[in-house]
């Protein structure tokens, strides 16, 4: 039995050399991810201007559209739908983006930007389903460009002060010698 207990004690031994040798030669830990946080960030806000540019024109565009030309107001409502899809994963894209860090000094402005999402992810399927309604009025496209309007806004907002709260260094105090 005591050479068992012996031989399991060198074993044992062994092992954790080898774990303390191999680990010490390796050169170079892995390298930090890049911040990319703040491109995203930047990234999102030119889509969500973009988006505000194209809302602006459907408004217009169904403004001048008679009552009775609900194919153009379908065909529109399934273009603003088409243009807001991809913000969902953009906005998964910079969460991911994020360190924990850096999401725990904005998380109270970060849960408006998802409160701001969920709103365009429901305006999209409004817009879905606009598009697939033959009964669909111009006046009902001209709103649905007007809440998109709003919440591109609030969702602006957020962003910059996101982008600025991340950029600004926080302040330092200054020590009397």
């Amino acid at each position: 039995m005591g050479g068992f207990v012996q031989r399991l004690a060198v074993l044992w031994g062994f092992i954790t050399l080898s774990i303390t040798l191999l680990g010490g030669l390796r050169d170079h830990p892995d390298p930090p991810r890049p911040d990319t946080s703040q491109a995203e960030l930047a990234q999102l806000g030119q889509e969500y201007g973009d988006l505000r540019v194209w809302a602006s024109a459907i408004a217009v565009a169904a403004d001048t559209l008679p009552a009775s030309n609900t194919e153009a107001a379908q065909v529109l409502a399934d273009q603003m739908a088409r243009l807001l899809r991809p913000l969902e994963q953009d906005f998964e894209r910079t969460t991911a983006s994020l360190s924990t860090a850096q999401l725990e000094i904005i998380l109270p402005l970060w849960e408006r930007m998802a409160f701001a999402h969920a709103g365009l992810v429901m305006l999209q399927e409004e817009a879905d389903s606009l598009g697939s309604d033959p009964g669909l009025e111009p006046m009902a496209l001209h709103n649905l460009a007007d809440q998109l309007s709003a919440v591109l806004d609030f969702a602006t907002d957020i962003q910059e002060q996101v982008l600025d709260r991340l950029t600004t260094p926080p302040p330092t105090p200054i020590r009397a010698i």
